[in-house]
């Protein structure tokens, strides 16, 4: 299992996310803990346990993996202040308030002090890495403490080592949500493109807990250019939606490359290869 505590602000509920998706790990929250649901998980998966004083629950247990997220103070009132609308003040006041309440717990519940860093394997600073990245460092320092003790993982690495292996379906079987998907999936056969539909979600949101509230899911994937595309063949006046959302991913996934193609360049593209109905 890994454990991770996290400062508030410091985007920890985000890592622990993406390191569980990454190893097919099942996350466990606060609700689950509390609902004494943390014994048997813990008999029947791998888990991901965020802050809840998992580190301690769990501090003989030699296979677990302890992380600790940080991040500077300057830097999570700026994030907590976008993420909640906040004032500098309100904000200030918010991560005070979390940081305190989660002190006070791991004191009365475990006697221990939560900023003390002997207690995890891996501590990681936000200030200057992205949550992608964090949770890579997370997923490859689980990898290599299994490595020694000769047990395998679902977490796959490409060749290129930065990025996660994708899974994608046989095309024949693959049903598009949209016609226009299923033409441009056309030309990139036309030009021998390599393509993958939907292979990933990316989370964008969460709510205090940690669970998903918004994600979104590019239409393709092209390998070969490690690049991303949306097709939207909507006006442009009503696409405002799906241009915040790639804006969302490229602020929380800066390294992902994507691109929109709107509905006038995808019509340019039916007539250029004859397509084009009406």
């Amino acid at each position: 299992m890994i454990t991770i505590s996290r400062e508030f602000g410091s985007r920890g509920e985000e890592i622990a996310w993406l390191t569980a998706e990454k190893l097919n790990f099942l996350r466990v929250n606060k609700k689950m803990i509390e609902e004494g649901l943390l014994n048997q998980l813990s008999q029947e998966n791998k888990l991901v346990i965020l802050e809840s004083g998992g580190h301690l629950l769990f501090k003989n247990h030699s296979p677990a993996l302890h992380v600790r997220i940080i991040c500077p103070r300057e830097k999570r009132i700026l994030r907590v202040k976008e993420t909640y609308s906040l004032s500098d003040k309100a904000a200030a006041a918010l991560i005070r308030q979390k940081d305190r309440d989660i002190q006070k717990y791991i004191e009365e519940i475990f006697n221990e002090d939560w900023s003390n860093l002997d207690l995890y394997d891996l501590i990681i600073n936000t200030d200057k890495i992205t949550i992608e990245s964090a949770s890579e460092i997370i997923a490859n320092s689980f990898l290599i403490k299994e490595k020694c003790k000769n047990t395998t993982t679902p977490y796959q690495k490409e060749d290129s080592g930065t990025k996660i292996e994708l899974s994608s379906k046989a095309k024949k079987e693959i049903k598009f949500m949209h016609p226009s998907e299923k033409e441009f999936a056309k030309m990139l056969d036309f030009y021998r493109i390599k393509w993958e539909y939907e292979p990933k979600t990316f989370p964008l949101g969460w709510d205090s807990e940690g669970n998903i509230t918004e994600a979104f899911s590019p239409d393709f994937y092209l390998p070969d250019y490690d690049l991303y595309v949306e097709i939207t063949t909507q006006r442009q006046k009503l696409v405002w939606k799906k241009n915040k959302k790639v804006r969302r991913l490229k602020e929380f996934y800066p390294e992902i490359n994507i691109k929109i193609i709107y509905n006038k360049d995808f019509k340019s593209l039916l007539r250029k290869f004859g397509l084009e109905s009406g």
